[in-house]
């Protein structure tokens, strides 16, 4: 994993023709409300999980991996951890002259490659000339076009009532908390919260489950938590069936979200 902490970081943005580039640390349970920004931006978490809200749409990004928001596109961000966060900034002239990036339009999470994080964490280095630096930002808008994405979107219901409680279920977290307790907590009956959750979320509350336990334990692993004690935590009958559980969800295996 590329080394941040060699260097002095400036925590101010800092500008150059086409590309800028903001590192911040933030606490755990910090939020930045909503906003947007002129330019397509790369958020990258060198630690941490991130949660972003765009709209009625949620995303999880994992310690080394990364979230393309598109120019003009509302967010808000949470920190579900203590997180280092690393932010650059592309104007939109610069965005349309990579030819193939097909997703510059979409917001996605992607998986940072060496290269990526290297290229990412390079623009942040004074040491290099302005000239290298943006070669490398260059460089770095071409590789995320063959960046695979990660499916780490957690959908949340607009729904005031089924949100509060399903915040209230993560944060607790009684992940074994029967669907009529959650409905409870929700102001709702057990067919009511049922059929209002799948026609706002578009899954069953139990995938929408275990999608949420998966993604909740990449934090987990970042910080090399040990696979039994995932399993244990988030209520699967053994760590074999929170693996099985973390392929379907997101085709690969755990260790892949392990520090390397």
């Amino acid at each position: 994993m590329p080394k941040v902490e060699s260097q002095k970081i400036s925590t101010k943005r800092q500008y150059a023709d086409g590309w800028s580039v903001l590192a911040k640390h933030h606490a755990r349970d910090s939020r930045l409300p909503q906003h947007q920004h002129a330019t397509g931006q790369l958020v990258f978490a060198v630690s941490g999980v991130m949660r972003v809200d765009t709209g009625p749409s949620r995303w999880i990004v994992p310690p080394q991996r990364a979230l393309w928001v598109p120019a003009q596109q509302p967010h808000a961000i949470q920190m579900l951890s203590a997180t280092e966060m690393r932010t650059v900034y592309f104007e939109p002239a610069w965005i349309a002259q990579c030819e193939g990036f097909v997703r510059a339009g979409e917001v996605h999470v992607v998986v940072a490659s060496r290269l990526v994080q290297e290229l990412v964490l390079g623009l942040f280095d004074a040491q290099r000339s302005l000239a290298m630096r943006g070669l490398m930002a260059r460089l770095l808008l071409h590789a995320l076009r063959e960046t695979p994405c990660l499916p780490t979107h957690l959908p949340m219901p607009e729904d005031a009532r089924l949100h509060a409680a399903l915040v209230q279920l993560m944060a607790s977290p009684q992940w074994s908390m029967p669907m009529e307790t959650v409905a409870a907590h929700a102001a709702m009956s057990g067919r009511s919260f049922s059929r209002r959750f799948g026609a706002e979320v578009g899954l069953s509350f139990r995938d929408w489950r275990q999608r949420a336990r998966i993604i909740t334990s990449l934090d987990w692993l970042a910080a090399n938590r040990s696979t039994k004690s995932i399993a244990h935590a988030l209520g699967f009958a053994s760590p074999a069936a929170y693996v099985a559980a973390f392929r379907a969800v997101l085709d690969c295996t755990p260790g892949s979200f392990r520090p390397q």
